[in-house]
């Protein structure tokens, strides 16, 4: 590694998380450190304003043991509670027997003229009649000091109480001095509760402090909360609090530190990076380059690093790339001109003799032959159907058997051959290298494909085979395909069941035969044949004797009729024959001719033989029509009229076209 590497990992492993400590260190230990020393000054407050309760209680005590004395010696009640009163105690009361001697201050709710010798500081709450709205407010408590003294005339109960409510709390506050903006909050036994500052501040500090009397946790959104450590001589739990600072009026200082400690170590980042990625740049810009093809350039290799080998290493192959070039550049043509020539065979799709010259040209190409046969399967022999190039000359034989030949060796077993230049008695090679492949959709066997080179070229090597077979398999897909195409145009004109024309072809056909009557001036007749009361026949023999039936009839007429003439079943029972070139005497005699055909001999089937008979009506144009529409109206209507009349008969049209 270079000493500019290790320095710029020295620095990174280093400086950058110390940076990225001190930033952290500032951005947070320094505001938790704040918080902390908020919350010990409130807690400092809490306790003093805690002793100051103490202190209000022994106060209270002393008032009313000096007030009760004082009555005990003789002394009027009234006089004993101006002389023995403290300012700042707010109520006090002097009873015996039940009966109030005197009274100083108003009586808060809850406090009693009369109370039982308790001896201690008590609290009770304060409920003053108030609207409903404010009600919501927090209660105040009193803290409150009852003593009963004996005296002759029976037992002196003194009672000296104070409200806790926010005044007394301020009061508080300033003498301990904490700042005006610190909050307190007492939480007394019996449900009362106040709090200083305003509404939106109190009411939630009050439900903390109750919430804490009651040895739950509370805490204030946006405030410090601390509580003092409450025992004997504290009633009341009090509560302390001030305003947390947000994150937004955070010091100046640790933002300032933070961006810089953010700043800095970006730029230590980049300059890292930098160091440490130049060479890989320079690498991949190199890379690039010789992706585009150019590769005479070079890196410089200094030093015998990891990078510097990488170099090295990426000029050698950049060497051997360019030595290369040449074979890539040849097989690239290759590559374009079978790609063509297999763009030509999709194209050729449903042509089965087009497609089958655009895979021999392919077949040429790719393993650098100079003729090229595809023989097809026709039942049990192969044909050579197309030989590639179009003027070449054919194979000394046409259709060979399975089995026998190159091509019929390769079709019986599936097994690719090569066979060498040399004499060989095969009457479909010439003398030179030839190499057979079949071609096949699954195991279906369609035929072969042959290349052959002259006699002096090299033999067929392993990689021709590979070569020949990876474009064969996909061939032979493409022959099936156009192969069933070719099947089913011929379906979708022939009628399944009898194996003559359909509806389809008989439209087609007629149509064409009237045209060219009328271009040459011609005459065309039509015959349509109905089998009589073929419910019946079904009925009694049953549906297949039907079908047996109609297949029969079907070749029959077939082959009764002349070779230019078309047989089509034209309904359920019923089938038609385009006559071209007959007029109506000669239809006619067609007619019954065809009429005696079936006559003469039944038609076998599963029982028996069934003896048939058919109704035929005859028309021709122009006789009886000017179009092929109005031809088949007029024989339809004869077929009509010989139905009407008795069935079993010829009829002829009468209405003469007008």
């Amino acid at each position: 590694m270079s000493i500019r590497n290790r320095l710029a990992l020295i620095l990174g492993s280093v400086l950058l998380p110390l940076l990225l400590g001190t930033g952290v260190v500032v951005a947070v230990v320094v505001p938790a450190h704040d918080k902390d020393q908020a919350k010990a000054g409130l807690r400092v407050v809490a306790q003093a304003v805690a002793s100051l309760q103490q202190e209000t209680c022994l106060d209270l005590a002393a008032s009313a043991r000096l007030v009760g004395g004082s009555v005990e010696r003789g002394d009027a009640a009234g006089s004993a509670l101006r002389i023995h009163l403290r300012q700042d105690v707010r109520f006090a009361a002097v009873s015996r027997n039940g009966t109030l001697l005197a009274r100083a201050g108003d009586a808060p709710a809850g406090v009693a003229a009369q109370h039982e010798v308790l001896h201690q500081c008590t609290t009770s709450p304060v409920r003053p009649a108030i609207s409903p709205a404010a009600a919501l407010s927090p209660a105040p408590a009193v803290l409150e000091y009852s003593a009963t003294t004996p005296t002759a005339r029976g037992p002196v109960l003194v009672v000296v109480a104070t409200p806790i409510d926010d005044m007394q709390l301020g009061t508080w506050r300033s003498r301990v001095g904490a700042a005006a903006d610190v909050q307190l909050a007492a939480a007394c036994p019996g449900g009362g509760v106040t709090a200083t500052g305003t509404e939106a501040v109190s009411r939630p500090l009050a439900v903390a402090a109750q919430r804490i009397f009651e040895g739950r946790k509370a805490a204030v959104a946006g405030m410090h909360v601390v509580w003092a450590d409450v025992g004997a001589g504290h009633p009341c739990v009090v509560v302390a609090a001030m305003q947390a600072p947000s994150t937004l009026t955070a010091s100046a200082l640790t933002w300032s530190m933070l961006l810089l400690a953010l700043i800095v170590g970006g730029v230590l980042v980049w300059w890292l990076a930098r160091q440490l990625t130049q060479p890989v740049l320079a690498l991949t810009e190199a890379a690039e380059r010789a992706a585009r093809g150019d590769l005479a350039m070079k890196l410089p290799v200094s030093g015998k690093d990891e990078v510097a080998r990488l170099a090295g290493s990426f000029n050698h192959m950049a060497r051997q790339l360019d030595l290369r070039m040449t074979e890539i550049q040849d097989s690239r043509d290759r590559l374009r001109l079978n790609v063509q020539r297999l763009g030509d065979a999709l194209q050729r799709t449903h042509d089965l003799d087009g497609l089958l010259s655009a895979v021999c040209a392919i077949g040429a190409t790719a393993t650098e032959s100079q003729r090229v046969t595809a023989w097809l399967v026709e039942g049990n022999s192969l044909v050579a159907r197309v030989v590639w190039p179009g003027g070449a000359a054919r194979a000394g034989v046409r259709r060979v058997p399975i089995g026998d030949s190159l091509p019929g060796q390769v079709v019986a077993d599936g097994v690719v051959r090569r066979l060498v230049a040399g004499a060989r008695e095969d009457v479909t090679l010439r003398d030179g290298p030839a190499m057979g492949a079949p071609l096949q959709r699954g195991e279906m066997m369609l035929g072969a494909l042959v290349v052959e080179r002259t006699g002096d070229a090299e033999s067929y090597t392993v990689e021709d085979q590979a070569m020949l077979t990876s474009i064969t398999g996909p061939a032979g897909i493409a022959i099936d395909n156009a192969m069933l195409h070719r099947q089913a145009q011929r379906m979708s004109v022939i009628d399944p069941l009898t194996g003559v024309g359909n509806l389809r072809m008989l439209t087609t056909t007629l149509a064409r035969e009237v045209d060219r009557a009328q271009h040459f001036g011609r005459s065309v007749s039509l015959l349509l044949l109905d089998i009589d009361h073929f419910k019946n026949l079904n009925d009694t023999h049953g549906h297949g004797a039907g079908d047996a039936i109609l297949h029969g009839m079907a070749q029959r007429v077939a082959a009764s009729i002349r070779s230019v003439d078309t047989v089509a079943r034209y309904g359920g029972e019923e089938f038609a024959v385009v006559c071209p070139e007959l007029g109506p005497e000669e239809a006619y005699g067609l007619a019954s001719h065809l009429h005696e055909v079936i006559r003469d001999a039944g038609f076998p089937v599963e029982d028996g033989v069934v003896d048939v008979r058919v109704s035929i009506g005859v028309a021709s144009w122009p006789q009886q029509a000017t179009t092929s529409t109005e031809l088949m109206r007029a024989a339809d209507a004869a077929l009509s009229q010989a139905k009407a009349t008795g069935r079993d008969r010829v009829a002829a049209a009468t209405v003469p076209h007008r």
